[in-house]
């Protein structure tokens, strides 16, 4: 009987001990399940962050490259602008150097243009002597070209071009056939005539009475014209005032038989 008890009293002594232990390790389960889930928790967001990390790291690498290009462009630029500046500094100085030889040219210029003046007077007091007088006369051309060159104010091309264009004006008297009136000096007295004036090869004037007189180019006298010449004159006079169509007429040729 007593065998019995402590038979019953260990079984239930092992029992009691059994859900004891039991009741530890399902709570000791459950910690280690808790901690797991924690962790499991844990490594995710630790996992987010990583792939935050990497993701900004990306985007790092993306602008660093970009600030790379940014700058290998303002490299390129200020290269191109050094090239450029220092294309302006060759042209500055280029630019210089013609305006220095500008200056000496100038210098040069200067006594040139006003023995181009003289010589053009020469010629017009040794040529014959066709429209001398007057505001537009060739007297008073050369007298402003005189007054051009010594005049600070116009440029030296301007001078060199207005005294190559009085060449020019000259020059074109020799193709030309000209007719106009004037007033000359005979014997101290004004007389009106009518000049016909035939390139450089001669001038004739026709008097109001009709008389003519002919000078020829290399000659300082004025010689009587027949009258067999007035009506061929008179044609010229019309033909060079464009009164009358342009047509053939005959005129005296330089010689000894002209005051025939």
């Amino acid at each position: 009987m007593v065998n019995l008890k402590n038979l019953v009293r260990a079984s239930l002594m092992a029992t009691v001990a059994a859900g004891a232990f039991g009741g530890a390790a399902v709570a000791q389960l459950d910690q280690t399940l808790s901690v797991a889930r924690n962790n499991t928790q844990e490594g995710a967001q630790t996992q987010r962050r990583i792939d935050q990390l990497d993701d900004q790291r990306t985007d790092i690498e993306l602008e660093y490259r970009a600030l790379l290009e940014q700058i290998e462009s303002q490299r390129l630029f200020v290269e191109q602008q050094q090239v450029f500046i220092r294309s302006q500094e060759n042209e500055v100085e280029s630019l210089q150097a013609q305006i220095n030889r500008v200056d000496s040219i100038e210098t040069d210029l200067a006594p040139m243009m006003r023995e181009m003046v003289q010589n053009l007077e020469e010629f017009v007091n040794l040529d014959l002597p066709f429209r001398l007088e007057g505001e537009n006369g060739r007297l008073a051309r050369i007298e402003n070209l005189y007054e051009l060159v010594d005049d600070p104010n116009v440029s030296p091309a301007e001078r060199y071009r207005v005294i190559l264009n009085a060449y020019e004006i000259e020059a074109s008297y020799g193709r030309s056939l000209n007719a106009y009136e004037d007033t000359v000096l005979e014997d101290g007295v004004p007389v009106n005539v009518t000049v016909l004036q035939i390139g450089r090869v001669a001038m004739i004037r026709q008097y109001d009475d009709g008389s003519m007189t002919i000078r020829h180019n290399g000659s300082s006298d004025w010689e009587a014209l027949p009258g067999s010449y007035e009506a061929n004159v008179t044609r010229a006079i019309r033909i060079a005032q464009e009164v009358t169509t342009p047509s053939v007429f005959l005129a005296p040729l330089p010689g000894p038989a002209v005051a025939q």
